[in-house]
């Protein structure tokens, strides 16, 4: 690594170590995606203080030991949870870091019908998406950035635009919505049915209301296929990475992109400080792991993908000025400073300081 800001765009090269044997790996890295995080959110201190009496008392009721399940291998590497390294406790979640390819699980999670039953009927996830203003405010904000990313990257790769992208975990089909401004075929998977119905309400668009695994023989030979913030809500990433490889290995081209949130991170780090204010990052019902590049890379790897690019950003700073007001119960710092926010989490993303990582990589062709 660069023992020094990163900068602009920047060619590293990764390396895999295993035994004696050595992989390397060139991977395009991008630092920093200024987003007014303060234009996105209302009547935010309301929303900040309620939020954090409705996930302390939601996450504590269901990290009851009744309603979880151990996880007795990583995730990612599949090493025993046995040698696993406690890192923090969240609301009765125990964060524990791999010994092996140092990714960062709960130790013991909700069971699957808990999980399922959680995203599929809860209001708080499915009320970002009511305020069509806000919804159009959050394309050009958050999904354009996305889609001219992988657009740019696969024009890179192979020398034009994809013909056909599949958005998995659409939510209400903003990203979807993106591509297809900018002539794309694009189709999106959602489990959640009120975000299905927002995404026909605000857009027009029929989401896939079927689980990834079974409907992923419909798309065989999309070009691209995208996790804009899923890999760590599931049980089994792996098998994810494995069926998305699939899909695109049925194309001439493809095109795998995972944004992760990071453990190696100023949010992460702030909210190992302060463990009972936490809405986001590390939520254990929002996130029941937390990659780092390692482990990233190595699920990636492991799957037959190759890391290819890897972009770095994330919330770190509006993080730290929230926690900060929520310890002195003044969000005078957070509300106040959104400019400096700016440019201070530019400076944190080109530090590699980021909460979020957006890794790409394409299909190793046997």
């Amino acid at each position: 690594m660069p023992m020094s800001r990163l900068g602009d765009v920047a060619i590293e090269k990764w390396i895999r170590e295993e035994g004696d044997q050595f992989e390397s790996f060139d991977v395009q890295v991008f630092p920093g995606k200024k987003t007014d995080l303060l234009g996105l959110k209302k009547n935010i201190v309301d929303t900040i203080r309620s939020k954090q009496d409705y996930y302390k008392k939601t996450r504590e009721d269901i990290y009851r030991p009744e309603n979880l399940e151990a996880v007795t291998h990583c995730p990612v590497c599949e090493a025993s949870s046995d040698n696993a390294s406690l890192q923090v406790n969240i609301y009765g979640a125990e964060y524990a870091s791999c010994n092996q390819c140092t990714h960062v699980y709960v130790l013991k999670r909700p069971t699957k019908t808990a999980i399922e039953g959680f995203y599929l009927n809860d209001v708080t996830y499915a009320a970002t998406y009511t305020d069509k203003v806000s919804a159009e405010s959050r394309l050009n904000t958050i999904a354009v950035p996305w889609r001219e990313w992988t657009l740019r990257l696969f024009n890179e790769i192979y020398g034009r635009n994809p013909t056909k992208i599949l958005d998995v975990g659409s939510g209400a089909g903003h990203y979807v919505e993106a591509c297809r401004r900018a002539g794309i075929q694009a189709d999106g998977i959602e489990l959640s049915e009120s975000s299905r119905n927002f995404s026909k309400e605000i857009w027009d668009i029929e989401l896939d209301g079927r689980d990834f695994f079974e409907a992923a023989p419909d798309y065989q030979g999309y070009e691209v296929v995208t996790f804009w913030g899923l890999l760590e809500h599931t049980p089994n990433p792996s098998k994810i990475l494995e069926t998305a490889n699939a899909i695109v290995n049925k194309s001439d081209t493809g095109l795998i992109i995972s944004k992760v949130p990071r453990w190696d991170s100023l949010s992460a780090a702030i909210q190992q400080l302060k463990t009972d204010t936490i809405i986001r990052h590390l939520d254990p019902m929002g996130h029941i792991m937390c990659f780092t590049d390692e482990s990233a890379a190595e699920l990636y790897y492991k799957n037959d993908v190759i890391p290819t690019a890897a972009w770095y950003y994330g919330m770190d700073v509006y993080e730290t000025f929230m926690q900060m007001g929520s310890k002195v119960d003044n969000f005078d710092v957070l509300t106040k400073t959104g400019e400096i926010q700016l440019e201070l989490q530019q400076f944190v993303d080109e530090m590699r300081f980021s909460d979020g990582l957006t890794l790409a990589g394409i299909p190793k062709r046997q």
